[in-house]
């Protein structure tokens, strides 16, 4: 069984510090999990949910050469995993602010 924090089998990898995830975040600022300082919007409230997510129990599976990517595929997965039928209004705003690659986008909106 391959450990979760080896995503790319053929090259060692580093894991980005949690401290330097935290800060390419642009919801979650490091806040303790009951703490979102977005509880009067919604969609606001589901991506620092999903940026806190990433940072504080999937921070591990962040790599050093892209991070920037894997932070914004797992917001991405994690909105269109939680609210299947509504995450493109969600993630609209995401796309917004975080401007990810097309790539990425391509991959929850084909």
């Amino acid at each position: 069984m391959t450990h979760p924090t080896n995503i790319h089998p053929n090259k060692q990898q580093k894991n980005m510090k949690r401290d330097d995830l935290i800060a390419l975040c642009h919801y979650y600022k490091g806040e303790d999990e009951d703490k979102c300082p977005f509880t009067d919007n919604r969609i606001k409230e589901q991506l620092w949910a999903a940026e806190m997510m990433a940072c504080t129990h999937l921070w591990g599976m962040i790599g050093d050469e892209h991070p920037e990517d894997d932070l914004h595929n797992m917001v991405f997965a994690y909105v269109s995993k939680w609210n299947p039928y509504k995450f493109r209004e969600t993630l609209d705003e995401y796309i917004q602010v975080a401007n990810p690659k097309q790539a990425i986008i391509d991959t929850y909106y084909n």
